[in-house]
């Protein structure tokens, strides 16, 4: 018993297009077919694909407030979570000076689709 595909001869003209025609497109079909599959995955198991997350860095004037926000920003589920790192020092330019303040750094980890509306509830 012989298994593969057929022979060019055995095939006739539009058997042998038709092959083609299916090979290619299943070459092209490939990777958005996989793309697919993944995000569908990635919705029914919660597990991470490219894309879907982000992280935001937002700086808060002190400690009482950096918490404050970070669990407002959990309690909301607009962020899985959020990690406070405390004394960080920021240089920038203001009014044509430059300054330099103590700052806390929030780091918030969220999905990409909540973007805008953790966007304006930091503001």
């Amino acid at each position: 018993m012989r298994i593969g595909l057929p022979s060019a001869e055995t095939l006739q003209g539009g058997s042998l297009k038709a092959l083609i025609l299916t090979v290619l497109l299943s070459v092209f079909m490939f990777q958005l077919l996989r793309t697919v599959g993944l995000r569908a995955f990635s919705m029914a198991s919660e597990t991470y694909t490219s894309g879907t997350h982000s992280a935001a860095f937002v700086t808060c004037p002190n400690d009482t407030v950096a918490k404050d926000l970070a669990r407002g920003i959990v309690e909301r589920k607009l962020a899985a979570c959020v990690n406070i790192v405390p004394a960080i020092t920021s240089v920038y330019e203001w009014q044509g000076k430059i300054e330099e303040d103590s700052e806390v750094l929030l780091m918030i980890k969220t999905r990409s689709s909540k973007v805008p509306a953790l966007a304006e509830y930091v503001r």
